[in-house]
């Protein structure tokens, strides 16, 4: 395992503060796409300025929770943000950058050359995919609901999530450190399933969630997910997000205009 694998205060609040950038870069395309659907809802038991108040404490005590833990068990099986660490460290290689970058945005239009073809062979069976909708938004409201996946969903889906079941099931397979090819995968294959299900909350605002949007789901953010934590363990979170946004950038910007 690399020196530079493990847990930092300043790596913490570097990533931290980097997820609230993501969050709050989904808000102005979920106002448009959710907004009346949230019109519309029952009156809140609460004043909405104390609801927003406590919303937002809690979910920052959570996003704290998981970049820490993420940190944590992600470096002691040498995962983890690489680039980010050494370049707090004085140690950064622009070359590692670059190798990182290409990686990422290679992976990233895989992911979506891929997923886009069927998810517009879907929508002529699922008009009302979020996907759809996302035609109607301005772009630059598209552009950054990039970075919701880019980096939260990479900090919680593969720094945290991937890593908790990888270190789970590695100290139950092996009794050294080292992370075994199969308890990655195991991980991976864990973590790619979750981050597809997870897609199902904000969907059923929009459209039923019959057994085809379950496996639509599963299969295309699930291989999405295979892919990013492949890239995770290889090149490093960084990577992983960059391969993210980009394949976001695909399906959610440049996607709508073939509809």
């Amino acid at each position: 395992m690399s020196d530079s694998l493990r847990f930092s205060w300043r790596l913490f609040w570097i990533l931290f503060v980097a997820a609230i950038v993501g969050i709050l870069g989904a808000v102005p395309a979920g106002l448009e796409l959710f907004g009346s659907i949230l019109a519309n809802a029952p009156p809140p038991p609460l004043p909405l300025p104390v609801l927003i108040l406590i919303g937002a404490v809690q979910n920052l005590a959570l996003l704290g929770l998981f970049v820490g833990i993420g940190l944590r068990l992600s470096a002691s099986v040498g995962l983890g943000a690489e680039l980010t660490q050494s370049w707090l460290d004085g140690e950064f290689d622009s070359s590692q950058l670059w190798k990182s970058v290409r990686f990422g945005l290679l992976g990233g239009l895989l992911v979506g050359g891929v997923l886009l073809p069927l998810i517009i062979v879907l929508a002529n069976d699922l008009p009302n995919l979020p996907f759809v909708a996302a035609a109607k938004i301005p772009i630059w409201k598209r552009a950054l609901m990039c970075h919701y996946g880019g980096i939260y969903e990479e900090i919680f889906c593969r720094l945290f999530l991937l890593s908790l079941f990888a270190w789970l099931i590695n100290r139950s397979w092996r009794k050294d450190r080292r992370l075994s090819s199969g308890a990655f995968w195991a991980g991976n294959v864990i973590a790619a399933v979750l981050f597809g299900l997870g897609h199902l909350p904000s969907a059923s605002l929009v459209m039923p969630i019959t057994p085809l949007v379950v496996v639509a789901a599963l299969v295309l953010n699930g291989f999405a997910g295979l892919v990013f934590g492949w890239l995770f363990r290889v090149r490093g979170l960084e990577t992983a997000m960059i391969a993210h946004f980009t394949a976001d950038l695909v399906l959610w910007v440049i996607g709508p205009q073939f509809l």
